[in-house]
């Protein structure tokens, strides 16, 4: 049962990867049995150092501050600095990728190229960047969001989204095992994670859910609200909740770049969704301005129905 167990585990981990950019293994679609795993059973992926770090370097960021570099990602091979003042709204994090998270990033490009038709540069961030932006003046918003959903399809093997809602059946134990595998294989696109306990979920209940980015490199680097709502958001929520049948709602803080994954959290409709009343960025060079030279609500977003 043991060995049946970390077999199951190992390819849930793969299958997660997989929708970042790094498929690794193929699914198992063979699986009839739910993984059912108690909280307790998690323990493994929660290194003392992480418990620490989870308690106290990140909480309200002014009661420790944090370790001036900090590995991430995965094996831990990028490197993340942070320069005094990074919390405040305009303060920046540095970061140094790996050749396995430029990998990704590749092959990220190739499918966001593929689906423009734009040419894409190097393997780097700040060409992924500007990949993004071609995207932005090609397509409008609902055309992005389709986009950014057909991309994260591809990742997927045939009857993929089956076998996903086998091995992850709704409930505690798969978000928070979603939540801990998020911090590793998301980290190569939007910077260093914790998992937080909170009550952020439909069940109201203390749940290791939800994913808390300290400052998101997508959303630093590109200062666009409507990138990061029609290209990350609503297209990763969508997967996450009509795909695989797994409630997730994100909730990006367009003040300090930081953002949450909340895990077992049903998105809200876009109506009901106060990050659709955010305006354009100051520094997004697509940016427009009112008469006065003040901020509009951003242009790129989804209109509420």
């Amino acid at each position: 049962a043991g060995e049946a167990l970390i077999s199951r585990t190992s390819a849930s981990f793969l299958a997660v990867l997989s929708l970042v950019g790094f498929s690794l293994a193929p699914f198992t679609p063979h699986l009839s049995k739910p993984i059912r795993i108690p909280s307790r059973r998690l323990d493994f992926l929660r290194s003392p150092r992480h418990v620490h770090l989870r308690r106290s370097r990140w909480r309200a960021h002014a009661d420790a501050p944090p370790l001036k570099e900090t590995s991430y990602s995965l094996l831990g091979l990028s490197k993340a600095t942070y320069p005094d003042g990074w919390e405040k709204p305009e303060g920046r994090v540095e970061y140094r990728d790996s050749l396995i998270d430029r990998f990704l990033i590749g092959i990220f490009m190739d499918k966001m190229a593929s689906a423009t038709g734009a040419k894409r540069g190097d393997n780097t961030y700040e060409d992924f960047i500007k990949l993004c932006f071609e995207s932005i003046r090609q397509k409008n918003a609902s055309e992005q969001v389709q986009q950014s959903l057909d991309v994260l399809q591809t990742f997927l093997p045939p009857n993929g989204d089956v076998a996903f809602k086998k091995m992850f059946p709704k409930g505690k134990g798969s978000y928070e095992l979603n939540a801990e595998i998020t911090k590793v294989g998301f980290a190569w696109m939007v910077g260093p994670m914790t998992v937080e306990t909170t009550t952020e979920n439909d069940e109201g209940v203390p749940m290791a859910s939800t994913v808390k980015i300290h400052k998101c490199r997508w959303l630093q680097e590109s200062a666009c609200t409507g990138m990061c709502c029609n290209m990350c958001k609503l297209p990763t929520q969508k997967f996450f909740t009509e795909t695989f049948g797994l409630p997730l709602t994100i909730r990006p803080n367009f003040e300090d770049k930081s953002c949450e994954f909340c895990f077992g959290l049903t998105p809200p409709p876009i109506k009901d969704d106060p990050t659709y009343l955010q305006p354009c960025h100051v520094r997004c060079p697509t940016a427009k301005l009112s008469e006065d030279d003040g901020l509009l609500p951003c242009h790129k977003l989804m209109t509420p129905e």
